[in-house]
C-alpha cells in the first residue's frame, strides 16, 4: 500500500542548518561579536563617556574641554540614584542642619528605631546645642513638614526617608553659637603685644636682626637681597686728618671743583668717615642736610652738596 503523508501536527519541526565550528568562532574584528552583558555595557557607557569628547577632528580646544568635563559630571552622577540603596533596613541618611551655624551635616545616618530623645543626644555633639533646647523639623525641599516630638516617639513614626533634612532650632538664649559666637572668628579677642614686651624678648627676630647687623651692616634674612658692602673696612679718623674747613679740592668722580665744609662721621650718611663739599656747580645732591636723619651739616644751594670719600677728594689750589 502507498504511504500516506503525515498530518501537520505530527511533523517534526525542521532542524535549523549546522554551521562548522569555524564559522561559530568569534571574527577577530569583533564583527561577529555577541552583545555585551547588562554590566559590561554599563563599564563602556562610562568609558566612552570619559572619552568621549577626545579624538574628534576639526573641535576646537575650549569646545572639546567643555564637552571633557560634561562627560566627566555624567560619570560622576552616573551612581546618584542608588546612593540610599546600600543602607541597612530600618536606617535612613538626611542632611542635619542648625538654626545659628552656617555649616551642615549631609549624609548622618539614623535608625528608624531610635527616639526623638536618643537623637537630639547625639546631635548635641554636632551643633553643641544641649538636648533640652533642641527643637527639631522635619523638611523636605525646603518646606517643613512637622515637628519631631515628644521625645519618647521613634523616628520611624514621623514617615522620615532618605533625602529629608532635619533642623535643629536652638531655643538656648545664651547658647555660645548665637549671633555666629561659633563660626565668626572676627569675634575673637587676638592677642597683641606691645611694643615695650617685644623689646624685652631675645629670642624674638628683631633681636637676631640686631645681633647680626652688628656682625655685618648689610645684613639681611634673604640671602638674594643681601649686598656686599663697597668697603668692607671703612676709613677712620686718620683719613681726614689732612683736610680743612674752608680748603679748595676737587673730586671725583667727574672732576668737579669746590670747598671743603664739613667732614666727619654721620650714621646717615654710611659707616665710616666722610668729607662735605660745597660744589661751586650744581652738579651734586642736596643742599647739605642728611635726608635720613635730619641732621644739617652745612649750608649751601640746592644741588651744590656732595659727600664722598677722602680717597676721592683732593686738596689744593683750585680755581672757582
Amino acid at each position: 500500500q502507498g504511504r500516506q503523508a503525515d498530518p501537520a501536527c505530527c511533523r517534526r519541526p525542521a532542524r535549523p542548518p549546522r554551521t562548522s565550528a569555524r564559522a561559530r568562532r568569534p571574527d577577530r574584528s569583533g564583527a561577529r561579536a555577541a552583545a555585551p552583558a547588562p554590566a559590561a555595557d554599563a563599564r563602556r557607557t562610562r568609558g566612552s563617556c570619559l572619552l568621549g569628547g577626545l579624538g574628534r577632528r576639526g573641535t576646537s580646544a575650549a569646545a572639546m574641554a567643555a564637552l571633557d568635563m560634561n562627560s566627566l559630571g555624567q560619570y560622576i552622577r552616573l551612581e546618584d540614584h542608588n546612593q540610599y540603596q546600600q543602607l541597612a533596613e530600618g536606617t535612613v541618611s538626611v542632611l542635619v542642619s542648625h538654626s545659628n551655624l552656617d555649616q551642615q551635616w549631609p549624609e548622618i545616618r539614623f535608625d528608624l528605631h531610635s527616639t526623638i530623645g536618643a537623637i537630639k543626644d547625639r546631635l548635641y555633639r554636632h551643633g553643641g546645642t544641649g538636648a533640652g533646647f533642641q527643637k527639631l523639623l522635619l523638611k523636605q525641599n525646603g518646606q517643613t513638614l512637622c515637628e519631631l516630638t515628644p521625645d519618647d516617639r521613634m523616628l520611624g513614626f514621623f514617615g522620615v526617608s532618605s533625602g529629608m533634612e532635619i533642623h535643629i532650632v536652638d531655643t538656648d538664649p545664651y547658647s555660645f553659637s548665637k549671633d555666629g559666637g561659633l563660626e565668626n572668628v572676627d569675634l575673637v579677642e587676638k592677642y597683641v603685644m606691645s611694643e615695650e614686651d617685644y623689646e624685652r624678648r631675645e629670642n624674638s627676630l628683631r633681636a637676631y636682626k640686631k645681633k647680626m647687623r652688628e656682625k655685618d651692616p648689610y645684613f639681611t634674612f634673604l640671602p638674594e637681597n643681601r649686598r656686599e658692602p663697597k668697603n668692607k673696612n671703612p676709613p677712620g679718623p686718620e683719613s681726614i686728618e689732612a683736610f680743612n674747613i674752608g680748603d679748595r679740592c676737587e673730586i671725583q668722580p667727574g672732576s668737579r671743583r669746590g670747598t671743603i665744609a664739613w667732614k666727619g662721621a654721620n650714621e646717615g650718611i654710611g659707616n665710616g668717615y666722610w668729607v662735605g663739599v660745597h660744589l661751586d656747580e650744581p652738579l651734586g645732591k642736596g643742599d647739605g642736610a642728611i635726608a635720613k636723619t635730619g641732621d644739617r651739616l652745612f649750608e649751601c644751594p640746592a644741588n651744590h652738596a656732595a659727600f664722598v670719600r677722602p680717597d676721592k677728594v683732593t686738596a689744593g689750589d683750585f680755581p672757582e
